[in-house]
């Protein structure tokens, strides 16, 4: 098994295996409850966790990439030239919207 998707909001964990579960996928969630350690381990290594067979791996990272954030590419701020990640619709240093997102509502 391999985890494919983590999240610190289990909403969005349990989301990701509704998904799975629509395109027939199954996968297991892990962490629901282990928010109560987080004082003596890593805040990342609590989180809820989606794993599923090694078999079924690719088709769910490709499932899932549009909520992980990872669909579009890394961006230069033209303002600040700051670089960003593609799951910014910001710029993370001075604020500007990324042009892509001025079309969404």
């Amino acid at each position: 098994m391999k985890k494919v998707f983590t999240d610190q909001n289990l909403s969005l964990v349990a989301n990701a295996a509704n998904i799975l579960e629509h395109a027939g996928l199954s996968s297991e969630l892990r962490n629901t409850y282990a928010g109560g350690a987080s004082g003596g381990l890593a805040f990342n290594e609590v989180w809820p966790e989606l794993w599923v067979a090694d078999s079924s791996v690719a088709q769910a990272e490709q499932l899932l990439a549009v909520l992980a954030g990872v669909s579009g590419c890394d961006w230069t701020c033209p303002h600040c030239n700051e670089s960003n990640g593609a799951s910014f619709d910001l710029c993370w240093h001075c604020g500007r919207r990324h042009e892509s997102s001025d079309k969404k509502v």
